[in-house]
């Protein structure tokens, strides 16, 4: 069975459909009305294991090795390539990686109490700009084969690092929250004071420099769907392909779990199977959907959001520190919003909690429902 794509320009319509519905997840995750009344499948796991949530960022950096696949499509390894598209590359990089320390900073900057000293350096789109530039390189100058071997070195080598480093600590430990080899390079390299603190006073850094290397892996396995797809005129064969690798991805990493924990924070090779596995199985579907029955109607609300996927987010961000830390009376503005509009009417905490979500995540839609009619797009 072969289908037809719907677009002409050579624009998949569900990876932005893909895209878009995982910026609205990470809008609706983000944003709970009270962090203390979160339903588990909306909140992340502690330390081992995974919740649905934890499927989102990787989800991201999925689609952004997908969107590798057509924006790169012309250079493959042995190829020239001109300086205009490193400097593209690079550019971007250092854009995704300004606008995540502006996003560190914007909390302390409303309140007016900025300082330098205390900012944290790294976080989602600092990861999105470092695995993006890691992976577009290689993509540019190695064939798959090679980047199924640097791929695998990755996952072997950091299982290996983590399973034996650092060596005073008890096999155990390595594991822990508190003495892992990927908190002990970041607190050496960026200092205790430039990492995430929230949950303990010795943090692991969720989006940490060693567990980059592994998240590489996860835009390859985005990079390698868009080849998969490019090579057949219509998308049967391919949604067939994504659901039997992403199957067996899955299967892997669950095995997998077993000697090396599947654990978002320190990215663990486990996880990067078992992510790459699932958002393999989600493309196939939105590829079958959109691209194979051309469902155009149901697509476009979603649609609308990918392609203006890091404003939202950055936007949304901005908005949540913002109403955070300035008040109305004696409460912040977040609270106020949730007492006044959620909680005077809703008995659950739970419900009140996640209805507050949704109406971020409709706030946004509307506004690039409203971008979409006049034709605005804003894209880094």
């Amino acid at each position: 069975m072969e289908f037809a794509s719907t677009k002409s320009d050579g624009r998949l319509v569900s990876l932005d459909v893909f895209r878009g519905i995982t910026i609205l997840a990470m809008i609706l995750v983000n944003n709970p009305g009270d962090g203390d009344h979160v339903w588990w499948p909306l909140g992340h796991a502690e330390w081992n294991g995974w919740t649905p949530t934890d499927l989102v960022f990787p989800s991201f950096l999925f689609i952004v090795g997908t969107a590798m696949a057509y924006s790169l499509r012309k250079y493959r390894a042995g190829t020239i390539v001109d300086a205009a598209v490193y400097w593209r590359i690079f550019r971007r990089t250092a854009v995704l990686f300004l606008l995540g320390l502006v996003l560190n900073g914007s909390g302390m900057l409303f309140s007016g109490q900025l300082d330098f000293s205390t900012l944290r350096i790294l976080g989602v789109l600092q990861r999105i700009a470092l695995v993006y530039c890691a992976a577009s390189l290689l993509v540019l100058h190695t064939s798959v084969r090679t980047q199924l071997i640097v791929a695998a070195a990755l996952l072997l080598g950091y299982w290996g690092l983590l399973a034996q480093l650092p060596r005073d600590v008890s096999p155990k430990g390595r594991m822990s929250n508190t003495q892992n080899i990927v908190r002990e390079v970041d607190v050496a390299v960026l200092g205790k004071d430039h990492m995430y603190t929230q949950a303990t006073t010795q943090p692991t850094e969720p989006e940490g420099l060693l567990s980059t290397l592994p998240a590489i892996v996860t835009a390859l396995l985005g990079y390698w769907s868009g080849l998969l797809i490019q090579r057949h005129a219509g998308v049967g064969k391919p949604v067939v392909q994504l659901l039997l690798g992403g199957a067996v991805l899955v299967a892997i990493a669950l095995l997998w779990n077993e000697s090396f924990p599947i654990n978002k924070k320190l990215w663990t090779s486990s996880f990067v199977l078992l992510t790459g596995g699932c958002s393999m199985i989600a493309f196939a579907a939105c590829l079958f959907a959109f691209d194979g029955l051309g469902l155009k109607r149901l697509a476009r609300p979603f649609e609308i959001v990918g392609i203006n996927a890091i404003f939202v987010y950055v936007g949304a961000v901005l908005l949540s520190r913002l109403i955070a830390v300035t008040s109305i009376g004696d409460l912040t503005t977040k609270d106020w919003i949730y007492k006044e509009l959620f909680t005077s009417w809703i008995d659950s905490p739970v419900v009140a909690s996640h209805t507050f979500a949704a109406a971020m995540v409709a706030f946004w839609w509307i506004i690039l429902w409203l971008m979409s009619r006049k034709g605005w797009s804003i894209r880094v």
